[in-house]
């Protein structure tokens, strides 16, 4: 019979990555959400602005998600 178990050394590793992806697609959605804003600057209305507030809370519930599965799985809080 075949073990479907991972052991946890992997398990880490492959959360300590999903956790580094989250946070380059944080850095990427807060530059586009700074792009966004300074291109809107002059004619700011309000669905432009919930338009760019999304891209900020987009990237921020990404990072917190896999921030807190890594913390919770891998008792690892802060690097």
């Amino acid at each position: 019979m075949i073990s479907y178990v991972m052991d946890k050394d992997l398990l880490n590793t492959i959360l300590e990555g999903l956790f580094w992806l989250a946070t380059a697609w944080l850095t990427v959605f807060l530059f586009l959400t700074i792009f966004s804003l300074s291109n809107i600057s002059g004619q700011m209305d309000e669905y432009k602005i919930l338009q760019v507030g999304k891209l900020a809370i987009i990237g921020t519930s990404v990072y917190v998600f896999f921030w807190a599965l890594r913390g919770i799985i891998s008792k690892k809080w802060w690097y």
